[in-house]
C-alpha cells in the first residue's frame, strides 16, 4: 500500500522530481563514464609508454572520484532537502489524516529510492553512450587505435557499474534517511506552515550596501593586479594574499549586490517604474541578500572549474601543437658540460667529471663518442643506425659572457614585459649562448629547413620557446647591436626553429655568429647531437643504444645528460597532456554540475515560497505574460551573476595562465575560450532552461 502510494506520488511530481533527476542522471553518467576508462585498455593498441601514463590516468581519476563521490552526495541531499521543503504541507496533511508517522517517513524514503533508482538507470545508460564516445576521444588523444579488425569496439565496465551503483546506492539510502528523519523530527504546525516561512533579510541599509559595494570592486581589483603582477610559476606571499583577497572580495560583492542593484536601477525612474520591474527588484533584493554565501561558494567554484578546463585543455593544445617543430629529428642526445651565472661564474657538471677524460679524448665529437661508447658497451652498430647526424654546441666566454642583462641594456627592451611573470626573477645573470654558424646550417639542413645568411658584422638569434620569441624579435627590429666577447655584432635575423628534437621548447635564446666569432678560450655549456634514422625500426634500436649508453657508468663512454626520440616525445608529451586534460573535463563537469543544480533548486524553492505573491499580481491584472518575463529575469540574472564575476576571474587567471603554458608551446586562448565556453553554457543553460520551466508550472497553480 505504502509503496503503490510512493509510487503514484512521484508520477504526479514528476516536474518536482526534474531537477533532482537531472542532477543525479548527468552525476551517474559521467561517474561511470571516467572510472570505466581502465576498460578502454582492453581495445586500444597502447604502446608500452601510453599504457603507463593510462595506467596513471585511472589511478588519477580513482582519487578524483573520491572528491567527486562528496561532491555528488551534497548535491543529492541538498536536492532532496528542496523536495521535502516542498512537499511538507502534504506531509502535514498525511498526519492530519490520521497516518502514522513511521508511514509517512516510509512513504518519503520510498520516493527518494524510487527517483533515485530510475536516474540511476538512466544515468547508466547514458554513461555507458558516454564512454563509448570517450573510447574514440582517447583513440584521438593517444593516437592509439582501435585494436578491433573493424576498428569498432564496445566497452563496459562491470568494475566502473559496481562501483558507481554502490556510490550511488550509499547516497540515496544516505538521503532517504535524511529526509525521514527531516520528516519525523518535524511538529504538524510546522508542516502545515512551511510555505509562510519567511527569510530575514541580511542586510538592509541600502547607503552601506553601496559603500561595501565598492569595497568589494576596490579588493577584487587589487587581487588581481597581484595575481598578474606576480603569476603563478611558484609559490610566493603574493599569489597567496590575491587567493585570500579574491574570496574576501567575491563574498562582499554579493552581500551587497541586491542594495546596489536596486539602488542602481531607482535612479533609472522610467526603467524602475516599467512593467513588473520593481516585483522583480524587490524579489532579487530578497534572495540575494540571503543567499550571499552559497552564491559566493558558486561563483567561486565556476571559477576553478572554468580555469581548470581552460588550463589542462590549454596544455594538451599547446604541446599537440609544439610537437610538429620539436621533432625535426629522428633522436636528439644531450650533454651538459657545466652552467655558468654572472655571479657565481663557471662551474663544471660534477655528474660529468667522471666521464670529461674520455670526451675531451675524443675532441667533444658526441658522434665519434657514442660510436666508441656503443662499441665498448657491445649495445649495436651506431652507424649502421644513423644516416646523419649535426652536432651543435653551446659556448660561453667565461671572461667576457654575455647575458640577458646586457642584451637588455642593449636593445633598451625588457624580457619582463614581453615575457610577463614567466621567468625567473634573476634571469638578468644567466648567459645567452654563442653558436657558431656552420653547426646551425648544418643541423636546419638535416631537418629539410633553410640556413641562415649572416653578413660581417652581423648575427642571428634562435629561440624556439614562446617565452623569448616576441622579445627577440623586437630587438631585431631595433636593429640592436650586441658586445660579443669584443666585438659589436647588430642581430640581424631571427630564427623560431627547433634544433631538437624535445617535447617541449628548451631553447630560451641562443646567439648564432660566424665560426671565427667563438673565442678560442670560449667552453663549451651544452652540446647536442641531432640524428636522423632511415627506419622507424633503426629509431628504436637507437633509442635502446643511447639508454644503455646513459645508464652505464664506464668512464670510457659519452656523458649522456638527455636522450629523446621522435617515438618517445609523440607518446610521452601527448600521453601526459591527455591526463592533464581529462582530470581538468571530469572535475571542471561535475563543479559545473554541481554549481547550476545549487542555483536551480534554490531559484524553484524561492518560486514555490513565492507563490502567493505571483498569484496576488494576477489579481492586480497583470499578464500572464508580464509575470512570466518577470519570473525569466529573476531567474537569468541569478544564475547569470555569478557566472559573470567567474567569468572575469578566470580571465584574469587565464592571462596568467597562458604565461605558465607557454612554458609547453604557443596557447590560442580565443579558440580554446570558446570551445569550453560552448561546453560549460550547455549544461548551465540546461539546468536554467528546467529551472525557469518548473518555476513557470509552479507560480501557475
Amino acid at each position: 500500500m505504502l509503496a503503490r502510494l510512493a509510487l503514484g506520488n512521484v508520477r504526479k511530481s514528476v516536474a518536482d522530481f526534474g531537477i533532482y533527476f537531472l542532477t543525479v542522471l548527468l552525476g551517474v553518467a559521467v561517474f561511470y563514464a571516467f572510472n570505466s576508462m581502465a576498460a578502454q585498455q582492453g581495445v586500444l593498441a597502447f604502446s608500452e609508454t601510453q599504457s603507463k601514463m593510462f595506467d596513471l590516468l585511472g589511478m588519477v581519476i580513482g582519487g578524483v572520484s573520491v572528491f567527486i563521490a562528496f561532491v555528488l552526495v551534497f548535491l543529492v541531499v541538498y536536492a532532496n532537502r528542496f523536495l521535502v521543503k516542498r512537499r511538507k504541507k502534504e506531509f502535514g496533511l498525511y498526519l492530519m489524516l490520521g497516518m502514522r508517522t513511521g508511514d509517512v517517513v516510509r512513504i518519503v524514503a520510498l520516493e527518494s529510492l524510487i527517483v533515485g533508482a530510475a536516474s540511476l538507470v538512466v544515468g547508466l545508460a547514458v554513461g555507458v553512450g558516454l564512454s563509448q564516445l570517450l573510447l574514440y576521444v582517447t583513440s584521438a588523444l593517444f593516437q592509439a587505435d582501435v585494436a578491433a579488425a573493424s576498428g569498432f569496439a564496445f566497452v563496459f565496465s562491470a568494475d566502473a557499474l559496481a562501483k558507481t551503483v554502490a556510490v550511488f546506492a550509499a547516497i540515496f539510502v544516505l538521503a532517504a534517511l535524511l529526509n525521514a528523519r527531516t520528516v519525523a523530527k518535524a511538529r504538524l504546525i510546522d508542516l502545515m506552515h512551511a510555505e509562510s516561512r519567511v527569510e530575514d533579510m541580511k542586510l538592509t541599509s541600502l547607503p552601506l550596501s553601496l559603500v561595501l559595494f565598492a569595497v568589494s570592486v576596490c579588493v577584487i581589483g587589487v587581487s588581481y593586479k597581484l595575481l598578474v603582477d606576480n603569476g603563478l610559476m611558484e609559490p610566493s606571499p603574493e599569489f597567496a594574499a590575491a587567493t585570500v583577497l579574491v574570496c574576501v572580495g567575491t563574498v562582499l560583492f554579493f552581500y551587497a549586490l541586491s542594495g546596489f542593484l536596486l539602488k542602481l536601477v531607482q535612479l533609472v525612474r522610467p526603467l524602475y517604474l516599467r512593467g513588473l520591474n520593481m516585483f522583480t527588484l524587490r524579489q532579487l533584493n530578497a534572495k540575494v541578500n540571503t543567499t550571499f554565501a552559497t552564491l559566493s561558494i558558486v561563483c567561486l567554484t565556476l571559477f576553478l572549474a572554468i580555469t581548470s578546463v581552460c588550463g589542462g585543455i590549454g596544455i594538451r593544445n599547446a604541446v599537440e601543437g609544439s610537437l610538429e617543430k620539436g621533432t625535426a629529428y629522428s633522436a636528439t642526445a644531450v650533454s651538459v658540460f657545466g652552467s655558468f651565472d654572472a655571479e657565481a661564474g663557471y662551474a663544471a657538471d660534477p655528474a660529468i667529471e667522471l666521464y670529461a677524460r674520455f670526451a675531451e679524448e675524443q675532441g667533444y665529437d658526441m658522434a665519434a663518442g657514442l660510436r666508441k661508447s656503443a662499441e665498448t658497451l657491445d649495445a649495436g652498430d651506431f652507424d649502421a643506425l644513423v644516416r646523419d647526424t649535426a652536432q651543435v654546441d653551446q659556448y660561453v666566454d667565461v671572461s667576457d659572457a654575455l647575458t640577458m642583462g646586457d642584451v637588455e641594456a642593449a636593445s633598451g627592451l625588457s624580457l619582463a614585459d614581453t615575457a610577463g611573470t614567466s621567468v625567473n626573477p634573476g634571469y638578468v645573470r644567466y648567459p645567452v649562448c654563442l653558436t657558431k654558424l656552420s653547426q646551425v646550417n648544418e643541423a636546419l639542413e638535416l631537418a629539410g629547413k633553410e640556413p641562415i645568411d649572416l653578413g660581417e658584422g652581423e648575427c642571428a638569434v634562435m629561440s624556439d620557446s614562446d617565452i623569448t620569441s616576441e622579445f627577440y624579435r623586437d630587438m631585431v627590429e631595433r636593429g640592436t647591436v650586441l658586445p660579443v666577447s669584443g666585438r659589436d655584432l647588430r642581430v640581424a635575423r631571427f630564427s623560431g626553429e627547433s634544433l631538437m628534437t624535445v617535447p617541449f621548447p628548451l631553447n630560451t635564446g641562443t646567439i648564432v655568429v660566424s665560426d671565427d666569432a667563438v673565442p678560442d678560450a670560449a667552453v663549451i655549456l651544452q652540446s647536442t647531437l641531432d640524428v636522423q634514422c632511415a627506419s622507424d625500426e633503426d629509431e628504436c634500436a637507437l633509442g635502446e643504444l643511447l639508454a644503455a649508453v646513459s645508464d652505464t657508468n664506464d668512464p670510457d663512454t659519452w656523458p649522456l645528460s638527455n636522450t629523446f626520440t621522435r617515438a618517445e616525445v609523440y607518446e610521452q608529451s601527448l600521453s601526459l597532456s591527455t591526463v592533464v586534460a581529462y582530470l581538468a573535463i571530469y572535475l571542471g563537469f561535475v563543479l559545473v554540475i554541481a554549481c547550476a543544480a545549487i542555483l536551480a533548486i534554490q531559484q524553484l524553492s524561492d518560486a514555490s515560497d513565492n507563490v502567493r505573491r505571483y498569484g496576488l499580481l494576477r489579481k492586480l491584472g497583470a499578464p500572464e505574460g508580464m509575470i512570466n518575463g518577470a519570473l525569466f529575469a529573476q531567474v537569468l540574472v541569478y544564475f547569470l551573476f555569478p557566472l559573470l564575476l567567474a567569468v572575469a576571474h578566470a580571465c584574469c587567471a587565464l592571462a596568467v595562465v597562458t604565461d605558465v603554458v607557454a612554458v609547453f608551446g604557443h596557447l590560442d586562448i580565443g579558440s580554446m575560450a570558446l570551445t569550453c565556453a560552448a561546453c560549460f553554457l550547455a549544461v548551465y543553460g540546461a539546468y536554467f532552461a528546467v529551472t525557469y520551466l518548473g518555476a513557470r508550472r509552479m507560480i501557475r497553480e
